[in-house]
């Protein structure tokens, strides 16, 4: 395993060998050519963004569309289920839960 001052060497030297050729190219203009190579590998770039963030979006569109499936059939089914109750019971209100008792407990 590399040490921490080898892992900055190593990275130290990579920075300075992308600087050393950036600024080689810079010093000398671009070829048409390289120019309309950049711009295509751009727009390839670009392209493949596009597909991906619409496979994304069909993606969860989808998990969306179920997981909304899912709960409207449990809307019917709990609905159902209430119908039945009331048939059942007859219209009663729901009785309001006790309240808690508050006891005297430490630090009161």
């Amino acid at each position: 395993m590399a040490t921490l001052n080898q892992m900055v060497a190593e990275q130290a030297k990579v920075i300075g060998e992308a600087r050393a050729s950036l600024e080689a190219a810079f010093k000398k203009p671009p070829t048409q050519a390289a120019t309309i190579a950049a711009r295509e590998a751009t727009v390839a770039e670009l392209k493949t963004r596009v597909a991906n963030l619409a496979e994304a979006k069909a993606t969860f569109t989808r998990q969306i569309d179920q997981q909304s499936t899912g709960y409207q059939a449990e809307i019917v089914a709990l609905e159902k289920a209430i119908e039945e109750d009331k048939k059942r019971f007859g219209d009663q209100p729901t009785p309001t839960p006790p309240r808690p008792i508050r006891g005297k407990g430490r630090g009161k």
